[in-house]
């Protein structure tokens, strides 16, 4: 069944690509790559990589709109400036080669660390089912089609407690780096500083990461000046339609900006809280403790898009891979509301079918997962697929413009500008700074995911362990019976004479 199920995911996904009309947006591919490459590029020649100086190199670059204004603000941590210097010293083609290579290999890492922290081996029905679902899950394969950082990041997250071991600190210190190049998804790695190893290294990695900020920038003078870089984006974004926020949402169902903000400070404050009790108990494995801070985190985060939910695929996989009877059920639903695309829905209309072909095909990948015996509780998900045909009827009429294509031909600001100032024109000339409902409803379904993909992770990663535990138990009971049973004396044999 399993085979056959896989099988209906592959058509599933010929349908999503080669049948099924999408558009492709304009402009150069790893459309947000454009900012980590210019950004090291101004760094090199000692500009401000802060400022509008980014727009020198972003202009340059194929595919983009030299003619209008198409800032694309550069606001990663300073240490990594380096990095990205280095990037920018390779021509822009050259350099996305390099970047696609390596956001493969974190989409590998991503795919296969889901199931192996959930099963502890690789077998192949399992291993081509958690690529297919990983394929159709929308924060990963758009966070990869963006190029951003982000999904290189959360690779770095999963695999990091594969380096606490003897003389894996080093490893364990560069990953944690490499986590930080997104700052808003590194803090989870806090969840799993419960062993002296992880501290040492977490420790180290942000003492490098300020020293080197500090370094990068000229002094502590540079980094109140990124902090303040920081707080202007921050601002810029608060309440705009791509911004995945509790706040933002809270904004566009019609709460005023003073109580979604207050809404959104409050509610994050819940979630570190919980997260923190959870985290300092003995109820949870120290890697399950990651789990849960990796399901909770887009529901705590100040600044946050659709790509950043690639964070909550692990324990999305790990519970679909694990859990049974409802708790599967509620996992693979909230997974599977993950994985859609909702906002896609109203940024293209013509392409939901591709979307509806995808929902189809995580779900036969989920179902190809779930442990024992399928059965007709498996097959709860479609519900999802339901509500997507539901919503792309609804977002026909709720178009969501898309950043550059809707900005106006020869668009232009003020040449002095803050990047943020210009930034925030760029996305209310293009229409995405506009309050919709529909577009808040949109993103709430994913933080509705992930509230329930938390709520089942609490349950049952603790009864999961409760249950090794007590099957360790047993076997040690069984051993320590059977060698308490006397065995029966052998006849000693003796040689004819």
């Amino acid at each position: 069944m399993r085979p056959l199920l896989l099988v209906a995911a592959a058509c599933a996904f010929v349908v999503a690509l080669f049948v099924a009309q999408h558009t492709p947006s304009q402009g150069p591919p790893l459309r947000d790559f454009e900012a980590y490459y210019a950004g090291g590029q101004t760094w090199r020649y000692q500009g401000d990589p802060y400022s509008r100086d980014v727009w020198r190199g972003e202009r340059l670059i194929p595919g983009v709109d030299a003619t209008r204004d198409e800032l694309l603000p550069f606001v990663g941590p300073p240490y990594g400036l380096p990095l990205w210097s280095v990037i920018g010293n390779l021509s822009f083609r050259g350099a996305s080669l390099v970047w696609a290579v390596v956001l493969g290999a974190s989409f590998t890492t991503l795919a296969l660390g889901g199931l192996i922290a959930g099963v502890g081996r690789l077998r192949v029905v399992p291993t081509l089912a958690v690529l297919c679902f990983a394929a159709a899950f929308s924060p990963l394969t758009g966070g990869i089609a963006l190029g951003q950082v982000a999904i290189v990041a959360c690779a770095a997250i999963v695999a990091f407690p594969a380096t606490l071991r003897p003389r894996g600190t080093l490893a364990a210190t560069a990953l944690a780096l490499v986590a930080g190049l997104q700052p808003n998804l590194a803090f989870v790695l806090a969840a799993r500083a419960s062993d002296t190893r992880a501290r040492i290294a977490i420790v180290i990695a942000a003492l490098v990461a300020f020293c080197g900020s500090a370094l990068a920038l000229g002094g502590l003078g540079g980094i109140a000046h990124y902090a303040s870089v920081l707080r202007d984006h921050g601002a810029a974004e608060r309440f705009i339609a791509i911004q995945t926020t509790p706040g933002a949402v809270a904004y566009a169902l019609g709460a005023p900006p003073v109580i979604a903000s207050a809404l959104a400070i409050s509610f994050a404050a819940i979630v570190i809280v919980v997260l923190a009790v959870q985290c300092t108990r003995h109820r949870y494995a120290p890697n399950d403790r990651l789990l849960l801070a990796s399901a909770a985190v887009p529901l705590a985060l100040p600044f946050a898009h659709a790509h950043d939910y690639a964070i909550a695929f692990v324990p999305a996989i790990v519970l679909v891979v694990r859990a049974r009877g409802a708790a599967w059920a509620w996992s693979a639903c909230a997974a599977l509301a993950l994985a859609v695309d909702w906002l896609g829905l109203a940024q293209r209309p013509e392409g939901v079918a591709s979307a509806i072909a995808l929902a189809l095909a995580a779900t036969c990948a989920l179902a190809a997962l779930a442990p024992g015996r399928l059965d007709r509780i498996h097959a709860i998900p479609l519900s999802i697929v339901a509500l997507v045909v539901v919503a792309a009827r609804i977002t026909v009429t709720h178009r969501l413009p898309i950043w550059p294509d809707a900005l106006p031909a020869g668009f232009s600001v003020a040449a002095k500008l803050p990047a943020a100032v210009v930034w925030h024109a760029e996305q209310v000339a293009s229409g995405i700074a506009e309050r919709d409902p529909v577009w808040g409803a949109l993103r709430a379904v994913g933080l509705i995911a992930c509230v329930i993909l938390w709520v089942v992770a609490s349950v049952e990663l603790r009864t999961i362990a409760h249950r090794d535990v007590s099957a360790r138990q047993a076997r040690r009971s069984q051993r320590s019976e059977a060698s308490s049973i006397p065995r029966p004396r052998q006849a000693a044999i003796y040689p004819y004479v």
